[in-house]
């Protein structure tokens, strides 16, 4: 398989490093049947991902504001992850 590269002055190579140099993705967590995925880029700029592992429902929200992100987690595994939530 060939090895596609970029040249440096290309927008694509530029975003790909941008993304590289300033994104963090922390390992999976699992809390009272959630699945947690959480990721940081500058920051400030929050991505949290929930799956139950009952019932596979997958809540995705995005966040600028880590008060309202921790708030959010504690909101979600706070539900019983055996029913569908509205969230």
């Amino acid at each position: 398989m060939e090895k596609k590269t970029f040249k440096l002055s290309s927008p694509r190579a530029m975003l790909y490093m941008d993304i590289k140099n300033n994104y963090k993705s922390f390992q999976l967590i699992i809390r009272n049947g959630w699945a947690i995925k959480f990721s940081v880029y500058r920051g400030e700029n929050i991505l949290l991902i929930f799956t139950s592992t009952f019932t596979c429902q997958t809540v995705v929200r995005y966040f600028t504001n880590e008060d309202e992100a921790v708030d959010f987690i504690n909101y979600i595994t706070a539900q019983n992850p055996q029913e569908e939530i509205e969230a």
